[in-house]
């Protein structure tokens, strides 16, 4: 699959800004980002930019279409503005109009890779739509109080349908059964043992998060990243973990307030808390009934780190809420 955008694959990642700044030159992509009280800058350095490379992963059958992180952490900062799913359609097709812009620019464009770009977007967009819809149905009922009483039950069964739909196609692999079909270097799993324990106590340490504590959290879970991509089945963790990793390290804590790094504080070691007893969980009593039951907790948690380093002029005029 996608054997002929693969042969132009140097050339567009050689010009990934020229892609981006196209996706962000939109008229209508910067009307939906401004209407949405998004920074155009920010969207792209956060989320624009590691949309695209996770795109190019799967171009490389690195990783799949519908599973990309930082989809779900930008669909769960999407939900706490309330951005209607139309806006959100906007903004990313706009990527895949861009890359066949520059695919026709630098004349690679035609009925092959027209296929292949549209198939690559198509199958991300799905993705989107879906995890969007669940984000969403999930909760309470938004204004019921216009609805009638059979407009109510039929929200709530739209709801199970698809809540429901999502939990039966989710697959579940035992540590048991994970041991018994592959063999795993204990040693590198070992090791992170440790750099917990310092990352833990480097947080622990100081009154107040600082950027020593920050650097030390980034290395852990970069350390976390590179031992878990070594794992088929943890590549999509291994890449989460990737992305917290970048975030902290492009992060400089004395930019921060005093609020949030009290709440930022408390988030990466509840991130590291949670690795630790999945790592016990998975690798050592290999007890835990299903290897993956830590991906959503954790993609929340980063979601909510992302919420609480927005720029000022994103988050004043909300409150965050911790979930």
């Amino acid at each position: 699959m996608f054997k002929y955008i693969r042969k132009s694959i140097d050339l567009i990642e050689n010009n990934k800004e020229e892609i981006l700044d196209l996706w962000m030159r939109y008229e209508i992509v910067q009307e939906k980002l401004k209407k949405n009280t998004f920074d155009i800058d920010f969207f792209k350095d956060k989320f624009a930019s590691k949309v695209f490379d996770y795109a190019l992963s799967v171009v490389n059958e690195k990783n799949k279409a519908e599973n990309c992180p930082v989809i779900g952490v930008l669909l769960m900062l999407f939900k706490k503005k309330n951005i209607p799913l139309s806006d959100i359609f906007i903004i990313c097709v706009h990527l895949k109009n861009s890359l066949l812009h520059f695919a026709y620019k630098n004349s690679f464009l035609n009925h092959d890779t027209i296929k292949e770009i549209s198939l690559l977007m198509d199958y991300s967009f799905e993705g989107v739509i879906n995890e969007y819809v669940v984000l969403y149905y999930k909760d309470d009922l938004i204004s019921n109080k216009e609805k009638s009483e059979d407009e109510k039950k039929k929200t709530v069964e739209l709801k199970k349908q698809v809540i429901n739909t999502k939990l039966e196609t989710a697959s579940h692999t035992s540590a048991e059964l994970y041991f018994q079909e592959v063999d795993v270097d204990m040693d590198t799993i070992e090791e992170l043992d440790e750099l917990e324990g310092d990352t833990l106590d480097a947080l622990s340490a100081q009154v107040a998060l600082n950027q020593n504590s920050l650097d030390e959290s980034s290395n852990l879970f970069f350390k976390y990243s590179s031992v878990l991509g070594t794992m088929i089945e943890f590549e999509e963790l291994s890449y989460t973990l990737k992305l917290l990793s970048d975030l902290l390290r492009e992060t400089e804590c004395e930019s921060m307030s005093e609020d949030t790094k009290f709440m930022v504080d408390i988030y990466l070691k509840a991130i590291i808390s949670d690795l630790k007893s999945w790592r016990k969980a998975i690798f050592i009593q290999m007890e835990a009934e299903d290897i993956h039951y830590l991906d959503k907790t954790l993609l929340s948690s980063i979601a909510q780190i992302q919420m609480t380093l927005l720029p000022e002029e994103e988050s004043q005029d909300e409150e965050i809420e911790f979930f």
